[in-house]
């Protein structure tokens, strides 16, 4: 979503002082309302362990609203080379497992312990704030690869917590941007509404339907096309 809004947005003629920021805060916005759809066929098929919901959704809220401080007087190239790098890194690590270890882990082995929770939404939180994408291409592969949760599992769970992270980062976004100049019109702070409600009620129903294309997905090809669509899109915020 990202990247679309910085293409209308360039073309819309928005100061590139705040472009990318906006296009990161209204992003957000609109990942609120996805996430709150894609968690709940996520609880209705039982992909999501709650208990992980809370300690990751609200450890990396309380730090994107602290990272949105930083994200608020970084560059707008910045900001997209920190998108950029993070989502790759990730999707790498998961392109490059072989379905012998996939396998491994559609089954919990052991419950995730306290500290790794945290520790995953901590680093949500700052991926959140720098990048605009509520954190899930994060904290799933993190989930997935180092806490041993089952792929799809991973997915439910970080729906659930992205509603959380979200919020508080939209929040932080809109404080941090209340005065800024160049904003475009219907803007609270870094916050588009006019785009973000838009996109927000077409969202509503894709996010219905990929939580159940996740359920009905082999965990190993749907492992696949998540990692390709990420380096795609990295590629195309670089070359930006």
């Amino acid at each position: 979503m990202v990247p679309i809004l910085i293409f209308s947005y360039e073309h819309s003629g928005v100061s590139p002082t705040v472009l990318t920021h906006i296009a990161i805060g209204t992003s957000l916005f609109v990942v609120v309302f996805a996430s709150l759809t894609s968690a709940y066929q996520h609880r209705k098929q039982k992909n999501i362990h709650w208990r992980s919901v809370f300690l990751i959704g609200f450890s990396s809220a309380l730090t994107a609203f602290a990272t949105t401080r930083l994200a608020a007087d970084l560059s707008g190239r910045h900001l997209r080379v920190s998108f950029a790098i993070i989502v790759t890194a990730a999707a790498i690590r998961m392109l490059t497992e072989s379905e012998t270890q996939a396998e491994k882990k559609l089954q919990w082995s052991s419950m995730p312990n306290t500290l790794g929770l945290v520790g995953v939404g901590v680093a949500a939180g700052i991926v959140s704030a720098l990048a605009g994408i509520g954190g899930g291409l994060f904290t799933i592969p993190l989930m997935y690869n180092f806490l041993k949760m089952p792929l799809k599992l991973s997915i439910g769970t970080s729906s659930a917590a992205i509603v959380i992270t979200a919020f508080f980062a939209v929040a932080g976004y809109i404080l941090n941007g209340i005065g800024r100049s160049g904003l475009p019109e219907w803007s609270i702070g870094f916050v588009d509404l006019q785009r973000g409600i838009a996109l927000a009620l077409g969202t509503l129903l894709f996010a219905r339907v990929g939580a159940y294309v996740s359920f009905k997905t082999h965990p190993f090809l749907l492992k696949g096309l998540f990692a390709v669509f990420v380096i795609a899109i990295s590629i195309y915020i670089l070359l930006k």
